[in-house]
């Protein structure tokens, strides 16, 4: 079946090459005809140029037969009128809509993803990003590590330099010489990507994606990486009162909003995070400032996070205080996910993409009704979903040694209900209740989501 994209910017580009690599058949929509024109010239697909608040226009891209209509433009008025008008009048196709402005949920809606229009899964962008932001925070490793929402794992990656102690092994020999519990679930060698086997044997240059159980996290982190452990918060900056920044405040424990410090120029932006989070120290300057970095003495900060409108700001200013002293510094980028190589050759530490983050949060939905977290890795080329087991699923009490998945996917981890996290081997049992983390390829989907999408 087809998907249907509006907004053939960053995000809809993006969408529409994962799902093409898929072998899915994508229908852009955008007003713009040169944006039409690049897009069919980059990618395999179809592009109509109209609009999308125009039920013809829907039409003849078919989003009446469409499994999913997405709407990414940077209007949130244009999404939410698409996705009503696809929702109306085809009711059997899935709509998501990526909206920014929480005034059009309402309260409730606002914290529980609520539905308007008839629309089936709003996406806020912001929202996404500052969930990512939290989740590395609260590793306490401050660098680009992935969290999941209920299973207590981390996913990273490393890269085999010349100096490696673990070059010409493979993988079942790094597990004994390593304590721990891990799993490499993919490998990037040259332009390829794969699932490795226990005989898989690491070369100069590969790139591993590695999944770890949070309470070994700092020594495996440690060990492949090299380059810091977990580190307590002490005193930490955030710039830019944006809305992303009072996402990830209100994701944030008390004990450790006060160690932050929010700087913004605008001094009614900063009566409003005054107001709603009383225990934050909120400083009314403007971070271009010079007397502001010698004041505040921001090169004695644990961490910089930048938030603010402009991407090149951000990165500017968490590599600034990198290079003063600031021990780890993320940046945000809203408008160019390009940017991120650039930033990292800049000595920042993390730089979070909303388009990624974005992407991610939509391809969740797309997966099913079971997935409760996707995350991308090697640019989208892996996914690692997150599954609770159903009582419904098809191998619920047998060993994992007695089924045949046909080396599609890795089962990277495990957490019981109301258990331990681990690493499974052959012996684990499947039990209902039990949350599941799988990676795979793109070829392999469609086989994971059938298997426990389907529960």
């Amino acid at each position: 079946m087809s998907v249907v994209i509006l907004g053939a910017g960053r995000r809809g580009t993006r969408l529409a090459r994962h799902l093409i690599e898929e072998k899915k058949s994508v229908i852009m929509i955008d007003w713009d005809n040169e944006r039409c024109s690049q897009i069919m010239a980059k990618l395999d697909c179809m592009a109509i140029c109209g609009s999308a608040t125009d039920i013809s226009v829907l039409e003849e891209a078919g989003a009446r037969d469409a499994e999913a209509f997405i709407a990414v433009t940077d209007s949130d008025e244009v999404n939410l009128v698409a996705c009503g008008i696809s929702a109306s009048n085809f009711p059997d196709t899935k709509t998501i809509a990526a909206i920014r402005g929480i005034s059009y949920l309402g309260k409730e809606a606002e914290h529980s993803g609520g539905r308007i229009l008839g629309i089936d899964y709003i996406v806020n962008p912001e929202e996404e990003a500052a969930k990512r932001m939290e989740g590395i925070i609260r590793s306490g490793l401050f660098s680009d590590v992935i969290r999941f929402d209920d299973a207590d794992f981390i996913l990273f990656k490393s890269s085999l330099e010349k100096d490696s102690p673990f070059l010409g092994k493979n993988l079942i020999e790094l597990k004994k010489s390593l304590k721990g519990e891990y799993v490499v679930i993919g490998i990037k060698r040259g332009k390829s990507i794969f699932s490795p086997t226990g005989n898989t044997i690491l070369e100069l240059g590969d790139e591993m994606a590695i999944m770890a159980v949070d309470d070994d996290s700092e020594s495996i982190f440690s060990a492949f990486r090299g380059d810091q452990s977990s580190m307590k918060l002490k005193k930490a900056f955030i710039v830019g009162g944006t809305r992303i920044a009072r996402y990830l405040l209100r994701m944030i424990p008390k004990k450790v909003l006060n160690r932050m410090i929010l700087i913004e120029k605008d001094p009614e932006i900063c009566s409003s995070f005054a107001d709603e989070f009383p225990s934050l120290l909120v400083l009314n300057d403007s971070i271009t400032d010079e007397s502001v970095w010698e004041d505040e003495r921001l090169h004695e900060a644990d961490l910089l996070i930048s938030v603010t409108e402009n991407d090149e700001l951000n990165i500017i200013t968490a590599s600034y205080a990198k290079k003063m002293g600031t021990r780890k510094t993320m940046a945000l980028l809203k408008t160019n996910p390009n940017y991120v190589q650039f930033a990292t050759t800049m000595d920042i530490d993390v730089a979070i993409s909303t388009t990624t983050s974005t992407v991610d949060a939509i391809m969740k939905h797309l997966r099913g009704e079971g997935v409760k977290t996707l995350h991308s890795t090697f640019d989208g080329e892996m996914e690692v979903y997150e599954y609770v087991l159903s009582p419904s699923f098809a191998h619920i009490d047998k060993k994992l040694m007695e089924t045949d998945f046909r080396g599609k996917f890795i089962l990277a981890g495990v957490k019981r209900k109301g258990g331990e996290s681990f690493v499974p081997d052959g012996n684990y049992i499947f039990r209902a209740g039990d949350t599941v983390l799988v990676s795979c390829v793109h070829e392999n989907y469609d086989f994971v989501t059938e298997l426990f999408g389907e529960q």
